[in-house]
């Protein structure tokens, strides 16, 4: 019986990756890929960013923007507080409370940094999640959402794979 469970949880296993959808960004020159789950889509917008969307009906969302402003780590970590409160500005967030940058590495050794501000707006408490990277040196990308907190907790998990996924391209920037 315990081999079954095994098997039936590889099975299971192998087919939601199997399900999942890899991406290229940015279509013309890609410098990343990044994997989402299944069910989800991903739009370019009229600006060359990437909306992504949950395939969960929960409206769960993000972007991809390509920050060509950004040319160091250093710029990065003291844009990502601004943007937060830019977007907090435009959503109307009351109280808005900004996280520290915090620094991460994925599983295919990219280097993140993000934070998290929280605020309210018209009763509903809100949090912005910004997460930066460089795929290649000198190249930089932001994912950006806001979501009420119990849509983002909802997500968390899937969050932690999408950012876990985003793996340098082998052409094209940076070659």
């Amino acid at each position: 019986m315990k081999t079954l469970l095994i098997l039936v949880s590889l099975l299971i296993a192998t087919s939601l990756s199997l399900s999942a959808k890899t991406l290229k960004f940015p279509e013309k020159d890609p410098a990343f890929s990044i994997t989402l789950p299944d069910g989800w889509t991903a739009v370019p917008d009229k600006d060359g960013n990437l909306d992504c969307q949950s395939g969960d009906g929960s409206k769960f969302s993000f972007s991809i923007i390509d920050s060509k402003n950004i040319t160091s780590d250093e710029e990065l970590k003291s844009y990502l507080p601004k943007l937060a409160e830019t977007m907090a500005e435009g959503a109307k967030l009351e109280n808005l409370k900004v996280g520290d940058v915090k620094e991460m590495t994925n599983a295919n050794k990219v280097k993140l940094m993000g934070l998290n501000a929280h605020g309210k707006t018209e009763g509903v408490e809100m949090v912005i999640s910004l997460a930066g990277f460089a795929p290649t040196k000198g190249t930089y990308f932001v994912i950006m959402a806001a979501e009420s907190v119990e849509v983002d907790k909802a997500h968390d998990k899937d969050m932690g794979g999408i950012l876990n996924s985003i793996t340098p391209a082998t052409s094209g920037k940076g070659d």
